[in-house]
């Protein structure tokens, strides 16, 4: 038997090697996160779906969206809302991802231009009546709400006739009617 003091002569395996840890690392990354609006501008009560898109969020980031500053909607990366005109929606999203270097980002700011409903309507009016036969009579329509580009459909007696124009002229006969549609082109008509 070999005293404790001895070392032993006859080793296997010696030196020991562990087993190899390779190392992953990953670099910071930087989180933000975009915002688009489904319609913009829109008519008063319209609902606009408002859809955040996260840069490095992460597995499950949460969302906090703001309608002119003030917190608002849910914590979604998708937000409906009715907005009125003027608001300002964005939002803020904070990333559960590793290695961020803030884990929080604002988004960019949405101005919302929203216009109200207006009624749209036409009157239309004759050169002259009574008439004599042969005479040619010039009707001609004002609009309310119109737009820049309204367009008008004649019809005399039920049957479309005459151009797209605010002005028609034409021979009436007897009892004839004539009736002027309008086609507004404001954004928001009723």
């Amino acid at each position: 038997k070999m005293p404790a003091h001895v070392t032993a002569t006859c080793r296997t395996g010696n030196p020991a090697m562990s087993n190899l840890i390779t190392m992953t690392v990953n670099p910071y990354l930087t989180v933000s996160v975009s915002i688009t609006a489904s319609s913009n501008p829109v008519c008063q009560g319209t609902i606009v779906t408002y859809t955040a898109t996260p840069v490095n969020g992460g597995p499950s980031p949460s969302y906090q969206w703001n309608v002119n500053g003030f917190p608002a909607g849910p914590n979604s990366q998708v937000y409906n809302y009715a907005p009125v005109n003027g608001d300002v929606v964005s939002c803020v999203i904070t990333s559960n991802a590793q290695c961020v270097l803030l884990n929080t980002a604002s988004s960019n700011s949405i101005l919302m231009t929203v216009s109200p409903y207006l009624p749209v309507s036409v009157l239309i009016a004759a050169s002259i009546n009574p008439v004599c036969q042969g005479f040619p009579v010039t009707f001609t329509a004002t609009p309310t709400n119109g737009g820049m580009a309204p367009t008008y459909t004649w019809k005399v007696n039920g049957t479309i006739t005459g151009t797209n124009t605010s002005s028609f002229t034409y021979i009436p006969n007897n009892g004839d009617t004539v009736l002027s549609i309008l086609n507004s082109s404001i954004s928001c008509p009723t």
